[in-house]
């Protein structure tokens, strides 16, 4: 056997194993609470790179139960790495959080953020690098 193939083989087992943790999914979950029971919750998870444009990578979308009190559990699967958590109550059905000039018309809120301003996604980001569950998002 050559050197060359050698270091081909080594170096196409290296790329598999990191393919193959690249694979690797852990479980984000928790509640949603403070909605009304009316309308649908939306879960938002945001990687830091869609975060200016407020480009989610991934959406869930829940009814609540009608049981009188907002509780919308929710479970969503990422890859590793840093993200920010949000979600908001679709009052008009229109499928998006409407906005009047930069303030939020419909009830929405960040995990790890209440306040004023604009939140930026270092103070609000968790790093998942394993399942994590309990996480509450309060909508006001």
């Amino acid at each position: 056997m050559n050197i060359n193939f050698k270091l081909f083989t080594i170096f196409l087992s290296l790329f598999a194993m990191q393919a193959i943790a690249d694979d690797h999914t852990h479980t984000v979950s928790g509640n949603v609470t403070g909605c009304s029971t009316k309308n649908a919750v939306h879960v938002l998870i945001y990687e830091e790179s869609g975060w200016k444009g407020m480009n989610h990578s991934q959406e869930k979308i829940y009814e609540p139960s009608k049981s009188g009190t907002c509780d919308v559990s929710w479970s969503m699967e990422v890859p590793p790495g840093p993200y920010a958590l949000a979600s908001f109550e679709d009052e008009n059905g229109n499928g998006k959080l409407d906005f009047f000039f930069f303030i939020p018309k419909e009830p929405a809120g960040f995990y790890q953020f209440s306040g004023m301003g604009a939140p930026k996604f270092d103070k609000m980001k968790i790093d998942v690098d394993k399942d994590m569950d309990n996480i509450e998002i309060v909508l006001p």
